[in-house]
């Protein structure tokens, strides 16, 4: 045999009972290694909704304890499903590194508005609708949605016209405050006293504000600011304004598009003979 043969054999045996020795010792030390500690990083280090201790707080551990559990049995997946559930959090991952160190990474939840609502205390909700305690520690500045809100009509209904009013300026400063009604009619309430907006619901929400923009722009300064209380633009095509003075009683006369039959007609329309004006908005 050569003497490379014999190193070669050697050392084959020598990795041999080392293999047979360390592997033991390795799964020994890993059955009894336990946890080092944990680190929070929010995705959002300057969120003034959530800070570290509110996560730590949501994960339901004890600081002081944390090192007297085990790696091998630390129920990950558990700690991470309690953080998601947090109505502070809108994701999270935990993972555990080969130091013992566990690693929580979230991203706080980011409130769109606030909920007022008669049946319940007021809360936060998300760009998705989940919702968020509202807490006497912080106070967000966010749009205000004020009115009853069931499985039917939620509030998250009318996040799309939120998105809208956040996103045009000149809407933004014409809105103070978006209602919802028991029947689930959407009411805003404008900066612009003496009056409300009927917007019915949230579908044509450009068309709306544009009708809404042209009655300001020609009726309104013809006819006066507080000669109408409620103005509605919830039907298709029009803008219906109910006159202040009730007194006055209209002309029941149909208007181009209503005498043609091509507008579609609510159940709940006001009808010729009502104290009601009807502009047609091709018009205006």
């Amino acid at each position: 045999m050569s003497k490379k043969s014999v190193i070669m054999c050697v050392l084959t045996i020598l990795m041999i009972a080392y293999m047979g020795y360390a592997l033991p010792l390795t799964a020994r030390m890993a059955r009894q290694a336990h946890v080092t500690g944990m680190t929070v990083r929010l995705s959002d280090p300057m969120s003034r909704f959530v800070n570290t201790s509110d996560v730590i707080a949501e994960s339901g551990l004890d600081p002081s304890t944390l090192r007297d559990s085990l790696c091998r049995t630390f129920d990950l997946d558990g700690l991470e499903q309690r953080l998601l559930a947090s109505d502070k959090l809108q994701d999270a991952n935990v993972t555990l590194r080969s130091d013992g160190r566990i690693y929580v990474d979230v991203t706080p939840m980011v409130p769109v508005a606030r909920v007022f609502d008669p049946k319940e205390p007021s809360y936060y909700i998300n760009s998705t609708g989940k919702r968020i305690r509202a807490e006497l520690r912080y106070h967000i500045d966010v749009p205000v949605l004020v009115g009853s809100f069931d499985s039917i009509h939620p509030a998250k209904r009318l996040l799309p016209l939120l998105d809208k009013i956040a996103g045009d300026p000149r809407i933004g400063s014409m809105v103070a405050t978006v209602t919802q009604e028991p029947d689930g009619n959407i009411i805003l309430i404008p900066t612009i006293v003496g009056h409300v907006i009927n917007f019915g619901d949230t579908s044509m929400v450009d068309d709306k504000f544009d009708r809404l923009r042209r009655f300001y722009i020609h009726v309104s300064p013809t006819k006066g600011w507080e000669a109408y209380d409620t103005i509605a633009v919830k039907w298709r095509d029009r803008v219906v304004a109910t006159r202040r003075n009730k007194q006055i009683a209209p002309l029941p006369v149909p208007t181009e598009d209503e005498a043609s039959g091509i507008l579609d007609i609510d159940d709940n329309e006001p009808q010729p003979g009502d104290s009601i004006t009807h502009l047609n908005t091709h018009e205006l």
